[in-house]
Parts: C-alpha cells; structure tokens; sequence
C-alpha cells in the first residue's frame, strides 16, 4: 500500500524516467516463489518472475548467496521453458514434413492400384483410385499451403 501512495506521487511530480523503471505493483506480484525452497514443487514450471525481482537494488544479487540462488534457479527454470519450445518447433517442422509426404505417399499408392500387375481393374475401381489419389494430392496441396502460411520461412522438403 505504501509503494503504490508513492509510486501515484512520483507520478504527480512526473518523474517518468522513475516511472519506466519501478512499474505499478500488482496483488499477483506479491505471491511468494517456493522455487529456491522445493525445486519439485508443482505448478511452477511456467511460472515468471514479477519485474521488482530483475532490479539489482544496491548490488544485492552479489553479495547475497540466497539471491543468487534465487536468481540462478529462475534462469535455469527459463532456459529450460526456452529450450523445450525450441524443441516443440523443431518437432513441428518435422511433423509437418511427414504430413506432406504421407499425403503424397497415399496418392502414389492409390494411382499405382490402377496399373497392378497389369491386369484390367473394373470401371469403377479405376474410377474411385483416381478419385481417392486426387483427394490426396489436394490433401498435400492445401497442408503446403497452410503450413508456408503459418511459418513463411520453412523448408518443406517433398
């Protein structure tokens, strides 16, 4: 309570250089953080710091080993968010690549129903193998389409 009194202050005085730096305080910023405490403690993983704890008020993150701590197992934490999304997206790319060439996969292997063993197929068998090869290839057309939408700078390789 005292924080936001001066914080409205500071902005009757229109110190807006204070003002970037020390941002208005939430409810939800003052929920103390059991990381450091119970690593494995649930419900943390997309947890995020609140923006008072970046501030380095007189060199306290050097000369205090809990913030240290505190600091190292939150950056940690953050890596490890960054580095599974990196992995996701890769994982994407790739499921996107499969899709494309199961699309293609099932038209070539309807077209080649048509020609098997060399024997003349019925009217109607040739007929639904085009259809379903056709249905296919719109299949890999629409899902190449869609995904250079989604991601214009990735390289789809059929």
């Amino acid at each position: 309570m005292i924080y936001s009194k001066c914080w409205a202050q500071l902005g009757n005085l229109q110190a807006h250089i204070l003002l970037e730096k020390y941002l208005r305080m939430e409810k939800s910023h003052l929920k103390a953080s059991a990381a450091v405490a119970d690593l494995n403690a649930q419900g943390q993983r997309n947890s995020t710091l609140p923006w008072f704890w970046s501030l380095d008020v007189q060199g306290d993150s050097i000369s205090n080993d809990w913030m240290n701590e505190f600091y190292r197992v939150h950056w940690l934490r953050a890596k490890a968010l960054h580095d599974r999304w990196l992995e996701e997206q890769l994982l994407v790319e790739h499921e996107m690549g499969w899709t494309l060439q199961f699309f293609l996969y099932k038209a070539s292997m309807w077209l080649s129903h048509i020609t098997h063993n060399g024997d003349p197929l019925p009217e109607g068998h040739k007929c639904y193998a085009i259809r379903q090869a056709h249905m296919y290839h719109k299949l890999a057309k629409h899902a190449r389409t869609t995904f250079l939408k989604a991601n214009p700078m990735l390289k789809i390789i059929v």
